[in-house]
């Protein structure tokens, strides 16, 4: 009896083992086993992942949140030290990388490019396992997974989660910023798109398109080292795999034209909040096979950059920190609150598709490429912003972002500078918000202000001090005043007497102010 219980236990870890080894050759995501003709849908993903985990003594699978359908929003780790949490892995000494994709839902390729370096990480003695002795990678392969299932841009409600990175107002884009980049904080972030630049001919003849941030309140040395480092060294290995790459979004035979500077877009935002972030839009024009190596290669040259280049890039983006912090601490400097895009200090050459042939390219050398930003109004940078007791919508936005709110115990009395409401106006804007908020400020009045008790204190001097810069400038784009999260407290009656009869009223103020220095005031962390 005991021989037999024996042998039969025997049997089973000998089958055990030897199943575990076919499905480890064996395993290939749903796209890979269709031909490249069908997508991996989010319950397959879901189920592959669990098995790469379960083959893995790298990978740490985890669930970051929940869309608005309730589906599971997966991230995995990749990592040899064992990491499990943020503070192990920039304990590490190692650059952090985090590889989204899938913001929009029907972007597929680059989110099964993903899928497939997943189980690559896995591969003992593979390149990308041998990766991770450099490199942590973090992978969000499929941040929208309700337009996934509708093969759709947008989320069920007909958001554009790539305009949601200022407001958080989806489930699935806070939990992203609030779970991912702002707690995680790496040090690149790479946000895969696909289909790139339909409207100007799929971007051929280039396999991928990129750009880094192109806000100018972000710190531009890390904008200078993607376009001096990363990006070159990314054409380079592009190159080498018989691929081609160049700036998003498309030239003419005069200029180059990069993308536009809204932060609520997740290439500035990153930006904005210290992270080298970088757009990825792998072209419409090739076939699904082509698109899912390219994206591979591409996705790997980041890697690369950062195992080559760790002291570099981690120095680049610790200065950009610190810096922040050291800014906002001594109320330093100004805040753009209006921009426009210009030439960059370099000039590029590039081709464009042949509008007379399609088969053709026009080649245009020593051109400017437009996409630098360039600060035009600006404002002095505060010690801190204050909103009333009542700013409760601003300040869940805030937190969203793992923004540091305090919350004053009692009233005080304080030098402090407030805004004058000049001019109300309202557009349509992204996300089905049709009466957006665009204000004025007529003046600054600097004087002693009653802070009630409970009002909100939101220090400058912190990681995400560029954010809470941008957000809190009433002026600038995509502020909390934009999204309408401070509208119930603006005095629109007043505004409207003082329109009335402005010679014998006072212009209202906005219900905000700015402490210009360090100030005492008695406050608890939210």
């Amino acid at each position: 009896m005991i021989n037999n219980w024996i042998y039969i236990t025997i049997l089973t870890i000998l089958t055990f083992l030897i199943g575990s080894s076919a499905i480890a050759q064996e395993l290939q995501t749903p796209h890979e086993k269709s031909g490249y003709e069908k997508h991996t849908t989010h319950d397959e993903m879901v189920e592959y992942l669990y098995r790469v985990n379960g083959q893995s003594d790298v990978m740490t699978l985890g669930t970051y949140g929940k869309s608005l359908k309730h589906r599971d929003l997966k991230y995995a780790i990749f990592s040899k030290a064992g990491v499990l949490t943020p503070a192990e892995a920039h304990a590490t000494g190692k650059p952090i990388v985090v590889l989204s994709a899938n913001v929009h839902g029907h972007n597929h390729t680059l989110r099964e490019a993903l899928l497939i370096m997943a189980r690559d990480f896995n591969k003992d003695g593979s390149y990308l396992n041998k990766l991770l002795d450099e490199v942590i990678v973090i992978i969000a392969p499929s941040k929208n997974p309700d337009g996934l299932e509708l093969n759709n841009r947008f989320n069920f409600v007909g958001a554009d989660l790539n305009r949601d990175y200022t407001m958080l107002e989806q489930p699935a884009m806070a939990a992203f910023i609030g779970n991912i980049i702002n707690k995680w904080n790496p040090h690149i972030m790479v946000d895969g798109h696909d289909g790139g630049a339909v409207q100007f001919s799929g971007a051929y003849p280039y396999n991928l398109l990129y750009q880094a941030s192109a806000l100018a309140g972000a710190d531009q040395s890390i904008t200078r080292l993607a376009d001096e480092g990363v990006f070159p060294y990314l054409d380079e290995r592009m190159e080498d795999n018989g691929f081609r790459s160049f700036y998003w979004a498309h030239g003419d035979e005069d200029a180059y034209y990069g993308g536009g500077h809204a932060p609520r877009m997740g290439r500035n935002y990153g930006g904005l909040a210290n992270k080298m972030s970088i757009l990825f839009e792998l072209a419409a024009w090739h076939d699904a096979e082509t698109g899912l190596e390219s994206g591979i290669v591409s996705y790997t040259a980041i890697l690369e950059f950062a195992r080559d280049n760790k002291e570099l890039l981690m120095q680049t983006i610790k200065d950009a920190r610190a810096e922040t912090i050291r800014l906002g601490s001594q109320a330093e400097g100004e805040i753009p609150v209006r921009e426009e895009m210009v030439a960059d200090d370099f000039r590029v050459s590039y081709e464009i598709q042949n509008s007379g042939d399609s088969e053709r390219t026009i080649k245009v050398e020593n051109a400017e490429i437009i996409k630098k930003p360039m600060g035009t109004e600006f404002r002095d940078r505060p010690w801190a912003y204050v909103l009333p007791p009542h700013a409760y919508d601003a300040v869940d936005m805030l937190r969203r972002h793992n923004i540091l709110v305090e919350q004053t115990t009692e009233s005080k009395t304080v030098e402090a500078t407030a805004y004058t409401l000049g001019e109300l106006s309202y557009e349509d804007t992204d996300n089905n918000h049709r009466s957006a908020l665009l204000i004025d400020v007529a003046s600054e009045i600097n004087d002693q202000f009653e802070i009630p008790e409970g009002s909100y204190i939101i220090r400058t001097g912190q990681l995400l001090g560029r954010v809470v810069t941008h957000l809190l400038e009433p002026e600038n784009s995509d502020n909390i005043f934009y999204w309408n999260r401070m509208t119930p407290l603006i005095s629109i009656a007043d505004f409207n007497e003082y329109q009335d009869d402005p010679e014998d009223m006072d212009p209202p103020l906005l219900p905000m102010w700015k402490l210009m220095s360090d100030t005492e005031i008695p406050a608890v962390s939210l």
